[in-house]
């Protein structure tokens, strides 16, 4: 897309345009910028637990697509000549051994590292790429509760999970009647789980609702048009409170991952900073790295509006928007024992 950066600036408007220069700076926004523009390739994500990768490889090789592998995602395969549109009538993608899952979206789950027999809570579970993932991890062997607010989502939730083999079947008293999936799907607000299911999980993913900065398509108003600073409070005010639910619903011990698909430090930092604060002792963040994404990376603000973070804050990543994923943030938690 071959669109210049002052007409990019002009869509985008002075506000947010102020706004992230003043906290990445002129050269790191301009990338950020350059990275609205870009068209991204589609990904797949094949599933293990119905296929392999060499399998689904040579599938694509008959059927004429170009990918690329990803060194540090083994199952992911980038679709260098295709659009999502081919694969929709194919038979692999209808069985649900291959699904388009973007590399932003699989690395909380890669960082959180769930293993076969854990139990895992995806607090904000729609529509269910990250839980398939963590139920495919984990060899469909353990238990992965899905928590989802919202009832319209719910439906695209249990599609996606069902397709994929992960789904656990309930009758109407909430009893397990087909064992094939691990997954089970639970209706309410975030906020209260870690106060109903205290310190019962391995591990929490908090994927959480927010501005959605590093998903911008500057081809699409819709993307940006709704943005403003009142989200960016209100979106760190919700993910506080989410964070806080999932480490209490945590066992010590066990590990929560934080992830968003935006970029501005009153989300990401700003919301780590306060759980550091607010656990104190009982509480360690993982350095996180991730070896050959390095060029795609944010640097990590640790000052902000005259408030100085935890310097601890500076283990999480953050990638911008690029030819190869969308911008996003992670942070790793362990409560402590």
């Amino acid at each position: 897309m071959n669109i210049s950066i002052s007409e990019i600036r002009k869509r985008l408007g002075e506000e947010f345009c102020a706004h992230f220069e003043r906290v990445f700076g002129q050269s790191y926004f301009e990338k950020i910028l350059r990275g609205y523009s870009c068209e991204r390739k589609p990904c797949l994500r094949v599933n293990a637990l119905k296929t392999n990768v060499r399998d689904v490889m040579n599938f694509l090789r008959e059927k004429v697509v170009n990918f690329e592998r990803v060194s540090f995602l083994p199952d992911a395969l980038i679709i260098k000549n295709r659009d999502e549109k081919f694969f929709e009538e194919l038979d692999l993608y209808k069985k649900g051994e291959m699904y388009f899952q973007g590399i932003s979206s699989q690395l909380p789950a890669i960082f959180l590292k769930p293993v076969s027999g854990d139990k895992v809570l995806d607090l904000c579970a729609a529509p269910g790429s990250k839980t398939a993932q963590m139920a495919i991890m984990m060899e469909n062997n353990g238990e992965v509760v899905a928590n989802e607010l919202d009832k319209i989502r719910i439906d695209k939730l249990k599609f996606t999970l069902k397709r994929q083999g992960v789904l656990a079947q309930e009758d109407a008293t909430g009893g397990i009647v087909d064992g094939s999936g691990i997954v089970k799907v639970r209706e309410g607000n975030g906020v209260n789980v870690g106060e109903k299911m205290p310190e019962y999980f391995d591990k929490v993913l908090v994927d959480a609702p927010c501005s959605a900065e590093g998903r911008i398509n500057i081809s699409d108003p819709r993307s940006y048009k709704f943005w403003n600073k009142k989200i960016l409070k209100s979106s760190s005010n919700l993910q506080k409170r989410l964070v806080s639910s999932g480490f209490e619903a945590l066992k010590k011990g066990g590990v929560l991952a934080y992830s968003t698909c935006t970029l501005s430090p009153d989300e990401n930092e700003a919301v780590v900073d306060s759980v550091l604060k607010k656990f104190g002792d009982n509480v360690e963040i993982l350095k996180l790295s991730l070896a050959g994404f390095e060029k795609y990376l944010l640097p990590i603000v640790i000052s902000y509006d005259g408030v100085a973070f935890d310097k601890r804050v500076s283990n999480c990543i953050k990638a911008m928007p690029s030819e190869i994923c969308e911008g996003f943030f992670v942070a790793v938690f362990r409560k402590k024992l």
